[in-house]
């Protein structure tokens, strides 16, 4: 038996530094980007879905995954793409 959490997923543009990656991460309800990714005793892997990959440089796509796991110690900055202004 197990006890089900209900998530709330959030696309998120995660910048590193030679790539940057679109995708969908899942969080507890409420709970803040900033919280989610400096929770200590949580892991230290990014897990993402639906995720395209580009070049930093000049956005050449490199490959879109179902599945993706990024330390997060790679990531320089991630947004969620909703904030993003045009």
């Amino acid at each position: 038996m197990y006890v089900k959490i209900d998530k709330e997923s959030i696309e998120v543009i995660v910048l590193t530094a030679t790539t940057k990656i679109v995708g969908t991460i899942y969080t507890l309800p409420q709970e803040r980007l900033t919280d989610f990714m400096s929770e200590s005793g949580s892991s230290n892997t990014l897990p993402m879905t639906d995720a395209s990959i580009y070049t930093l440089v000049d956005g050449k796509f490199i490959a879109k995954t179902k599945f993706l796991s990024l330390n997060k110690k790679d990531v320089s900055i991630i947004f969620p793409s909703s904030e993003l202004i045009k």
